[in-house]
């Protein structure tokens, strides 16, 4: 299991919290992937995970259909992307060239304005924004040096994203094989469900 550096300078730069974030093709193969082969799950389905947010990529902005699925092994984040339609995003760009998989590696830093400029001072480019509809920072991701070959997301640690997140973790530290997926139409429906306990994990 990949487990994060625990320096101060880590903590500090990209934060504790990580994900491991893949596009794939199909959706419902990669989760029986996870769940029947590799016993991690649940998979928390957010079916339309974007109409609620704007997309700014490479100097267009656009609406993009996405489904999320959301998972845990161990103290790491399980990203599943399925993107709908082919409009121009850092998804669909990925598939279009061929590719499916590692798409990019997602963290949480407390300091995140200062973290953006950390990451842009060591090469790093900003290449999409996800943005909400009152135009805050949903996330940011960076462009890579060749060598890495995936981006590098950054999203502020808010108090809204703790609670999604630990709602999730929560699941899959207590997960016992039953039910394996939980589909939501929306965040919001989700949020509001059994499955998100609010009971803070470790």
């Amino acid at each position: 299991m990949i487990n994060l550096p625990t320096s101060a300078f880590t903590e500090a730069f990209l934060g504790t919290s990580f994900q491991i974030s893949y596009v794939v093709r199909d959706l419902e193969a990669s989760i029986r992937l996870f769940t029947d082969k590799l016993q991690t799950g649940p998979f928390v389905v957010i079916e339309d995970a974007a109409s609620d947010r704007m997309i700014e990529y490479r100097g267009a902005q656009s609406k993009v259909g996405l489904s999320l699925a959301f998972s845990y092994a161990n103290d790491v984040q399980i990203e599943l992307i399925s993107v709908h339609g082919n409009g121009s995003s850092p998804w669909a760009d990925f598939l279009n060239e061929g590719r499916e998989g590692l798409h990019h590696l997602g963290f949480w830093p407390e300091n995140y304005e200062e973290s953006c400029e950390k990451l842009e001072a060591i090469g790093f480019t900003r290449d999409c924004a996800i943005k909400t509809t009152d135009g805050a920072i949903s996330s940011i991701y960076f462009k890579a040096p060749a060598s890495l070959g995936h981006f590098i997301e950054l999203a502020p640690n808010t108090a809204g994203r703790v609670r999604y997140f630990q709602g999730i973790k929560a699941l899959s530290q207590a997960w016992d094989g039953d039910r394996p997926v939980r589909r939501y139409i929306t965040r919001e429906e989700y949020l509001s469900s059994a499955d998100c306990v609010s009971t803070p994990v470790e």
